[in-house]
């Protein structure tokens, strides 16, 4: 199988959501946080409002089950109920979409010319109006593919990860560019969010008018994603979707798994 719900209950996992809100709205701000510090402010719970993320100080290690790290290396082919009961141990409690992907990473940097923030955000919300500029990540990312679902809608994928490029390993980086290169497709791993995004109002008769925006949070596999990225490269990612921290309807996310 490359698709299965899992189920987590009594999670001892380093890995959390965590929200903040108001007297009015109990949930507003979401985050993701690792041993009870902030690692990404994931967005807010508004329909109407701009997708985003933005790197925290509590982003700074990757996070993965041992028992796993070679079969992951090796590249997975399927998944099986062995395998995702390894793998639960280290996800926050919750139900979730486990899908098996393809993806081919493209490195952004913020502000660069594929920047999802700088241009086709921008061209749909405009800029923020307090700080007239796009938004800033705080990091580099890695976006995959784009899709036109119908309807004036459409599917931005992204790839986020845990700690900074410059603290990957030159070595380890050169031996999964050659493997990768010569067919191989390694296993990355990911915690990942779907939020739904249309704003209220907008200029024009624009192509698409609702973001789907699939957040791919990168708990290990930081080495391969970035050697696939430098020679443009597919390799597989595990993502396990969070049903109940997602922007999305469970109509939503049974079209997005169709789609992928």
């Amino acid at each position: 199988m490359n698709t299965a719900r899992v189920t987590v209950r009594d999670s001892g996992s380093l890995l959390a959501f965590e929200s903040t809100g108001s007297e009015h709205t109990k949930v507003w701000d979401r985050f993701l946080t690792v041993e009870g510090k902030p690692a990404y402010h994931i967005g807010n719970v508004c329909g109407t409002c701009s997708f985003f993320f933005e790197r925290l100080d509590g982003a700074n290690q990757s996070i993965s089950p041992s028992e796993i790290s070679d079969s992951l290396r090796q590249g997975l082919k399927d998944l099986d109920d062995s395998l995702l009961g390894k793998i639960k141990v280290i996800l926050p409690e919750g139900e979730y979409i486990a899908s098996l992907l393809e993806v081919v990473p493209d490195r952004v940097l913020p502000g660069s010319g594929n920047d999802y923030f700088a241009h086709e955000q921008v061209e749909l919300w405009g800029i923020d109006g307090f700080w007239n500029l796009p938004h800033y990540t705080k990091t580099e990312y890695y976006r995959s593919r784009s899709r036109n679902l119908g309807g004036r809608r459409k599917l931005f994928e992204f790839v986020i990860p845990m700690f900074p490029r410059n603290w990957l390993k030159a070595d380890e980086v050169d031996a999964y560019r050659t493997g990768i290169a010569s067919g191989q497709k390694p296993t990355a791993l990911a915690l990942s969010v779907l939020d739904v995004k249309q704003p209220a109002t907008w200029n024009g008769e624009p192509a698409v008018t609702e973001h789907w925006c699939l957040a791919h949070y990168l708990l290990d596999g930081h080495h391969k994603m970035f050697a696939a990225s430098a020679i443009d490269k597919p390799i597989t990612l595990l993502s396990f979707l969070s049903l109940s921290e997602s922007v999305a309807t469970e109509e939503n996310i049974s079209k997005l798994i169709d789609n992928l």
